[in-house]
């Protein structure tokens, strides 16, 4: 039988069936269906739901990782500031370029800030007159003593501009000298602690004298009460001996506020913050909600600490938090507070926390209950009407299939053969239904699929192409120079990064002597890869021209960088001139973690420090020569990027510069290319079986 024949009796079929069905079932046939088309609504409006939820965390996680690096950036800058005031440097003239800089991420007005100053141990809770124009130094009698005194005016104006940088997620900003001199911003116009209160027996300044570097400690601030990541630099003397540390409490509710769902989702629903410890192998029992807000709660009152456990039964929690630190981001139904509703939670690649949101699942079906009376009432009506109109369909469904049948088999036929040929690899096959029915609306989704189809194959090359140039344009071997040894190496984590290095031989400065590169592109993929070819492109065609002019070369890079980039992209470069004659190395480091020098003769690594920001955050951006420096028999130097000693294991445990210089230290005997391929498998042997996250570049020259 043909299609044309069971069309038509399917077509009968469907038009008898219904009159018969509708006089033999009742209203409980109505409801039937009503409850189908609610349950089917209900159902489509959970995935959505959930799809949504989860792309609110990931946006948000996208949110706190750039927060995160502006606090870093802020804090690190800050600190350097202090530590140049300590050394009797006038911060004046170096800090309005910088301060442009941080004010151009944020022009909000921070004034409106006082209101969340209200201190727990005041009698009257009375709201405090905030200054934030200027900062409180203490003890008094310091103030003539003290030497941030002569620079606290301008130390001031980058305070507030940091403050600005999402201003209703920071509370204070402090600087502790070892001596105990301290200052804090924003200026409550008198010193808030007791007359005895050491900020320098805090933990976070003890944490932080202790590790020597950027570190983050949870507390509750005492004066407010509320919950804050207190985020503290150490900042040291000319001889290199502690001098205090700078520090920002970061308000964490006011860190959830920035979280936004849907107005029609926001009633009766939470935001937390959970923290993970450490350890590799965890409890249930170990996830602590540091922080806990409503979208309805004002930020004066937000959630106190409390165990992940205590809200949500075992199996579940472990659930959540074995998917978090998988890096995974997701979703799980359950009752918060004895209402039933979706958590969506985020991840926790690195092991130290996630954010969750709640929301009541009666907010996400409440059109789905409206859909339901609608229909109730609608119901009435259409079967009053449907009675009539059973019987003209019937009478038209079989003139219309007689007329249709043909007009519908002959396009699929079309299609069928359309699509053997597209199986083929015919992309170029195309079809012409214009039935102006779905048929129409399938054959251009047809004719649309092999351009696709075509696309990606062309974009699949085009991938490859772009790996295989960006490799071209790494060195293929290192230059020869008499008394040296030259070695470098790149591996990308994904097709393409936004690592580099580069050999550069100046013949114009004379035989022996040979710029070295090595550069760190925010991000990776195709679109650090284009910045690092405009980078190199950039340095290789300005480096013969200014020679040994290292400072006006970086300037002129930096200007092409920042003219032609956002805001939040940049690259650390380091570039040096290598003088085999003299053996001596000259540099200038925009940003670039600094350079590692062995000493043969006394079995120290000594470090070569940046001498700049980085490349391309600023127009204007200085950028100092360092050097130069002269090598003995037997010296290496390393100079790497932040995939190195941020490769993380499977628990989280960050490679390090340690095990770096143990390294450089232990294979110091051995060629150029040895040290640079020993690196690169013990940090690849330490990540494994963890994906590696980020581009692992190198340089390694050594004297012989």
């Amino acid at each position: 039988m043909t299609i044309r024949n069971k069309l038509l009796i399917l077509l009968l079929g469907v038009s008898l069936i219904p009159l018969i069905a509708y006089f033999s079932l009742d209203v409980s046939f109505s409801r039937h269906v009503r409850n189908r088309i609610e349950n089917t609504l209900r159902s489509e409006l959970d995935k959505m739901a959930r799809t949504r939820l989860v792309e609110t965390i990931e946006n948000y996680e996208k949110t706190l990782k750039i927060s995160a690096q502006a606090v870093r950036y802020s804090l690190r800058h800050y600190a350097d500031q202090v530590q140049r005031s300590l050394w009797s440097v006038n911060i004046s003239t170096e800090q309005s370029a910088s301060a442009h800089y941080l004010i151009t991420l944020s022009s909000e007005d921070i004034s409106r800030e006082a209101q969340k100053y209200q201190f727990v141990n005041s009698a009257d809770n009375e709201k405090r007159t905030m200054d934030f124009e200027s900062q409180f130094i203490f003890p008094p009698q310091s103030v003539s003593n003290s030497p941030l005194w002569s620079q606290l005016s301008e130390l001031t104006k980058i305070c507030k501009d940091i403050y600005a940088i999402n201003p209703e997620s920071k509370l204070w900003i402090y600087t502790v000298l070892a001596d105990g001199t301290a200052t804090l911003y924003p200026s409550c116009g008198f010193w808030p602690y007791s007359s005895g209160y050491d900020l320098r027996q805090q933990p976070w300044y003890i944490n932080t004298r202790t590790n020597k570097q950027l570190t983050p400690t949870l507390r509750i601030e005492p004066l407010t009460g509320r919950i804050v990541m207190t985020v503290a630099m150490p900042f040291y003397e000319q001889d290199a001996s502690f001098a205090g540390v700078t520090a920002m409490d970061i308000d964490l509710s006011g860190v959830l506020d920035r979280m936004n769902i849907p107005d029609e989702w926001k009633k009766d629903s939470w935001k937390l913050l959970i923290r993970l410890p450490e350890e590799k192998e965890l409890e249930v029992d170990e996830a602590k909600v540091i922080c806990c807000t409503s979208f309805m709660e004002s930020q004066e009152g937000p959630g106190k600490p409390s165990r992940l456990l205590d809200i949500c039964e075992p199996n579940s929690t472990r659930t959540i938090i074995d998917n978090s630190t998988s890096g995974k981001a997701g979703f799980i139904r359950l009752p918060y507070k004895g209402v039933d509703s979706l958590w969506a939670y985020g991840s926790s690649e690195r092991g130290a926390g996630f954010p969750i949101l709640i929301v009541p699942y009666q907010r996400i079906i409440e059109q789905a209950n409206n859909a339901q009376q609608m229909l109730f009432r609608d119901n009435v009506r259409a079967m009053q009407f449907v009675t009539f109109l059973i019987f003209i369909v019937i009478l038209a469904a079989v003139v219309l299939s007689v007329l249709r049948a043909r007009k519908l088999t002959v396009p699929i036929i079309h299609l069928a053969d359309a699509a053997g040929k597209l199986a083929q690899g015919d992309f170029d096959v195309r079809v012409n239904i214009t039935t102006n029915d779905e048929l129409q609306q399938l054959g251009d989704i047809f004719n649309q699929t092999g351009p696709k189809l075509k696309a990606m194959e062309k974009m699949k090359g085009s991938l490859e192409l772009a790996r295989a140039i960006q490799q071209n344009l790494l060195p293929g071997t290192a230059p020869k120079l008499d008394g040296f040894e030259l070695a470098g190496n790149c591996k990308y984590c994904d097709e393409t990064g936004g690592d580099y290095y580069d050999f550069i031989e100046l013949n114009q400065l004379g035989p022996g002597i040979v710029g070295i590169a090595l550069g760190d592109v925010t991000g990776h993929g195709i679109g650090a890869a284009l910045l690092m070819a405009t980078a190199r492109s950039v340095l290789r065609s300005n480096a013969q021209h200014y020679g040994a002019d290292l400072t006006k070369l970086f300037e002129v890079i930096n200007r092409h960088i920042e003219s032609d980039t956002d805001y939040d992209k940049f690259i650390t470069l380091f570039y040096g001139i290598l003088d085999a004659n003299q053996k001596s190395l000259v540099w200038v480091s925009g940003g670039h973690d600094p350079a590692m020098w062995y000493h043969k003769d006394n079995g120290k690594i000594e470090e070569l420090p940046n001498t700049g920001l980085p490349v391309g955050i600023m127009e204007n951006a200085s950028f100092e020569q360092g050097g130069p420096v002269f090598f003995k028999a037997g010296d290496v130097v390393v100079i790497g990027t932040d995939g190195i000693w941020e490769a993380q294991n499977e628990g989280g445990v960050m490679f390090g510069k340690d095990r770096l210089r143990n390294i450089i230290i232990r294979e110091s005997e051995k060629t150029a290319n040895e040290i640079c391929s020993q690196i690169i498998d013990d940090v690849t042997n330490f990540s494994s079986p963890t994906p590696q996250l980020d581009d692992i570049t190198l340089v390694v020259i050594k004297s012989v």
